[in-house]
């Protein structure tokens, strides 16, 4: 896995991480990793976007759906319990 060197961290920021490390038990480049993946996850908005073109491409591909995986939970469970109560003659 590649390595990442920081360069010219101030002695102020790198006790703050150093303290922080402490805080969670963790190791100061495991909680300087923490952070930066953290940083750099998409926000709310922006997986929201994510998902729209998925689903745009799926249904380009696909097409849409006729109804929605609710819709279809509900039919068959629907329909299951009619066939158990005897009603599906």
């Amino acid at each position: 896995m590649p390595d990442l060197l920081i360069r010219g961290l101030d002695p102020d920021d790198l006790a703050r991480l150093k303290e922080q490390a402490a805080r969670h038990h963790r190791s100061m480049q495991t909680e300087a990793k923490a952070i930066i993946v953290a940083g750099i996850k998409p926000t709310i908005e922006e997986w929201l976007e994510m998902a729209d073109r998925s689903r745009e491409r799926t249904a380009a591909k696909h097409g849409m759906l006729s109804e929605s995986s609710a819709d279809t939970i509900r039919k068959l469970r629907d329909e299951r319990a009619a066939h158990l109560a005897g009603e599906d003659s």
